[in-house]
């Protein structure tokens, strides 16, 4: 999943803040990538950037609420992507 910009929250929204969830950007999804493909956070955010443009990055787990975020954008139901941490070695690349 690619992450983009730090657009707020739509006006309706009840939650504000990055601690609601709300992950401050545009959501999409790239074609699918193996894991082994991922060798560095720099390779993720270059294969973000190169499907979607500047700005594009890896979406990272503290981008929403732990386990969720909410964004715009639009993601498949069946679709399944990868995410970085960044306080734990559990990316493809560590």
């Amino acid at each position: 999943m690619s992450l983009a910009d730090s657009r707020p929250p739509p006006p309706r929204s009840s939650s504000t803040d990055h601690h609601g969830g709300w992950a401050g950007g545009e959501v999409a999804a790239t074609d699918p990538v193996a894991g082994t493909d991922l060798t560095s956070r720099a390779a993720a955010d270059g294969l973000c950037a190169a499907a979607f443009g500047t700005g594009w990055r890896i979406a990272e787990f503290h981008d929403g609420v732990g386990w969720s975020l909410w964004a715009s954008g639009t993601l498949p139901a069946d679709t399944r992507f990868w995410t970085a941490i960044n306080d734990q070695p559990a990316n493809p690349w560590s």
